[in-house]
């Protein structure tokens, strides 16, 4: 299911996917047409520290987290995948961490008024009949969905106590001038690239087919090695079609690359190339020709085209919009310092009988479960 996702929208959305659901908040989306909390299911999910993790949370977080996946892979999520993907562990873990954040908010005093949780619950949609907050509608609600309006406004309590936090820990996320101009070089500097990839596939298919495992890995090495060294120089000197002439029967051809920054993670037919983007984005246009070992064979590029990053063409705006995503990345950093400090203290029991429907009472969980 990873690998579609990651086809389909490429690593950086999913990354952006992933921190989307770090964190499960129990009452927002919670009333969906049908659909109970399950109150009666059996016992707790779990505990953090003593407190409980309701079957009622679990199931509305777990139900939560299918139909996201659902609406991203076409309305499909079968049972194998759930169990592949270790789904509904994911959803206990969050709620646990969820469960330290209002934990440390509390201990720290992150209370919230009254009036803060009645403005909450009055703003939702939800409750709302022609436009106004319908006190008759709330309860009803509530319960269709095995609520009272005691628990419900713990767990508005809790979110706002959660939310209050995060906004002490983004007042320490303290991102300096220096910090926005690095960041804005670094996504508006660019390069294209002139690149030979010599995959070990294509080059292995070039050799005689007759050699036993241990002769073709060792002629694979020496001809990556004697390719690469003829190549260079060729390469450097933009004599492209000897170079194409060489490696014909490998079917590798000289290649251009996009505009690329030195936060590109990836070039297109070549993979990641994560393990030498900094070397390779040190590279000045004009400099020979370099070889660079990736995982699954050897890189040789050169910068034939460049663009500088000029300060006077960034607007007020771009600049603010760069502070403001610096300061949430600090802010996200610290809040998970903070966590997985808390979580390596803490209590946590799993009871897999709820999570995972498996077998036996309950299980310690540490931050690898």
């Amino acid at each position: 299911m990873i690998r579609i996702m990651r086809e389909k929208f490429g690593p950086k959305v999913i990354g952006g996917i992933i921190a989307l659901i770090a964190f499960v908040f129990i009452f927002y989306g919670i009333f969906m047409p049908g659909r109970g909390s399950g109150a009666s299911g059996p016992g707790v999910a779990g505990e953090v520290n003593g407190e409980a993790i309701s079957y009622s949370e679990f199931s509305h977080a777990l139900n939560q987290r299918i139909d996201f996946f659902k609406n991203l892979m076409g309305g499909k999520v079968n049972e194998e995948q759930m169990e592949q993907f270790h789904i509904r562990e994911a959803v206990f873990q969050d709620l646990a961490q969820r469960k330290i954040l209002v934990q440390i908010a509390r201990k720290e005093g992150f209370y919230p008024s009254s009036e803060q949780i009645r403005e909450q619950i009055v703003g939702m949609e939800v409750f709302k009949k022609d436009g106004r907050f319908d006190k008759v509608l709330y309860k009803n609600v509530l319960s269709q969905n095995q609520y009272t309006p005691t628990r419900f406004e713990e767990l508005v309590g809790q979110d706002i106590m959660e939310q209050n936090f995060r906004t002490f820990v983004g007042s320490l996320a303290f991102v300096t001038a220096d910090d926005v101009e690095k960041d804005l070089k670094a996504t508006k500097e660019k390069n294209k690239f002139k690149y030979v990839y010599l995959d070990n596939e294509s080059v292995r298919k070039s050799l005689p087919k007759n050699l036993k495992p241990e002769e073709q890995s060792k002629k694979l090495n020496e001809q990556v090695e004697s390719l690469t060294k003829a190549v260079l120089p060729l390469l450097s000197a933009n004599q492209d079609a000897k170079v194409n002439a060489l490696l014909k029967d490998t079917g590798v051809k000289v290649k251009t690359s996009e505009w690329l920054t030195s936060q590109s993670e990836t070039i297109p037919g070549v993979g990641s190339i994560r393990s030498i983007q900094a070397d390779i984005f040190g590279s000045k246009k004009g400099e020979p020709a370099k070889r660079y070992a990736l995982m699954g064979g050897s890189f040789i590029a050169l910068v034939v085209d460049h663009e500088g990053y000029d300060a006077s063409k960034i607007t007020p705006k771009e600049r603010n919009e760069v502070l403001a995503r610096l300061q949430n990345q600090k802010q996200s950093e610290l809040t998970q310092d903070m966590i997985k400090a808390w979580m390596k203290k803490a209590t946590i029991t799993r009871n897999d009988a709820v999570v995972v429907g498996g077998k036996g009472s309950s299980v310690p969980v540490g931050m690898d479960n």
